[in-house]
């Protein structure tokens, strides 16, 4: 049901993936304890909000095309908060650097977004 692991874009996806991360990796070690923290945390929060996102297209794929909007939108708004409530608890229950944090959080988000996009179109093309 996914991305077969024979196609040649199912080695491009999970090796863009691993590099991304081997990256964000290395980036935290080059930084201060407190940075590293932060970043680490970002990259892990950009990455939940997109495998939320994925977990809810799978679940809402066999749904009619109206009942697929309404699950998506109403998903998309809860998703929304449920990041966004977690975005602003770690800022102001843990103390760490928050510039580090905020631009981790959205290089992730965006490069696994676009990956998220690249999957999806492929799973429901097919």
């Amino acid at each position: 049901m996914g991305i077969s692991e024979k196609t040649p874009s199912a080695k491009i996806f999970y090796i863009s993936i691993f590099c991304f991360a081997v990256l964000s990796l290395t980036i935290a070690f080059l930084l201060t304890e407190d940075e590293k923290i932060a970043w680490i945390t970002g990259y892990m929060l950009g990455l939940f909000a997109v495998v939320v996102h994925l977990a809810s297209s799978f679940f809402s794929k066999n749904s009619t095309s109206k009942q697929f909007t309404n699950i998506y939108y109403i998903s998309l708004f809860l998703r929304f908060l449920i990041v966004l409530l977690i975005y602003a608890l770690i800022l102001v229950l843990l103390n760490f650097d928050e510039f580090s944090f905020t631009v981790s959080f959205i290089i992730s988000y965006l490069f696994h977004s676009v990956n998220e996009v690249i999957l999806l179109n492929r799973k429901f093309s097919n």
